[in-house]
């Protein structure tokens, strides 16, 4: 009779934890409800408005991604050759598509111009310069920090002269693991401070004329 009543007194606490478990589940940190979805948005700078007489037309031919990356699953690495793929945390759409877009946005911000034609929104306009980008890394590397690795090809099209340009660029401070609203705001900072060099690499011949 003794071990029944004990087993009883049990029940109560049972269900109470039963009952936390699912308001955890429901009102917790949003893990358990599904992946939270994550964009890399354009970074708007301080330029002169567009011209409508006087605008650059530069093409976005392409931008390249590694296969690695070509995923809904947020990649970050946690050793040397080691990848981590997150399935609560994921990109709102096709990452090439979004830094397409981006890159698109950021250029016409920071030239001054409508003009920007893209693999996905196609100019009738024939472009002063054409531009292909290629990203060999775009991730937090094992160290806590956001890497960008890139270089593009940048074409003179009256000119007829083609140069070739490297950026690699990191974020400042280590990140908490598991922070991916830090990863991806660093990864935002950082393409946006890559679209600053490549709209550097077009503006730097124009001022020489």
């Amino acid at each position: 009779m003794m071990n029944k009543a004990r087993s009883d007194s049990f029940i109560p606490v049972i269900m109470l934890l039963l009952f936390c478990s699912l308001v955890t589940g429901c009102f917790g940190d949003g893990t358990k409800n599904g992946p939270h979805y994550y964009l890399v948005d354009p970074v708007v700078v301080d330029a002169p408005e567009p011209d409508a007489e006087n605008q650059l037309a530069v093409e976005l031919v392409d931008l390249n991604i590694p296969q690695y990356l070509q995923r809904f699953q947020i990649v970050t690495r946690d050793g040397e050759n080691r990848l981590q793929l997150s399935e609560n945390n994921q990109w709102g759409e096709n990452l090439r598509k979004n830094l397409i877009r981006t890159l698109a946005f950021n250029l016409a911000n920071r030239l001054s111009t409508n003009d920007i034609g893209t693999p996905l929104d196609r100019s009738a306009s024939v472009p002063d310069y054409r531009v292909q980008v290629y990203i060999g890394k775009f991730e937090l590397d094992p160290n806590g920090k956001v890497i960008l690795v890139a270089r593009w090809q940048l074409t003179n099209v009256e000119a007829q002269e083609t140069g070739m340009f490297h950026a690699s660029l990191q974020s400042n401070d280590p990140i908490k693991t598991g922070d991916y609203d830090q990863i991806v705001a660093d990864m935002q900072d950082l393409f946006a401070g890559l679209c600053d060099k490549i709209a550097a690499s077009i503006v730097a011949p124009e001022d020489d004329r």
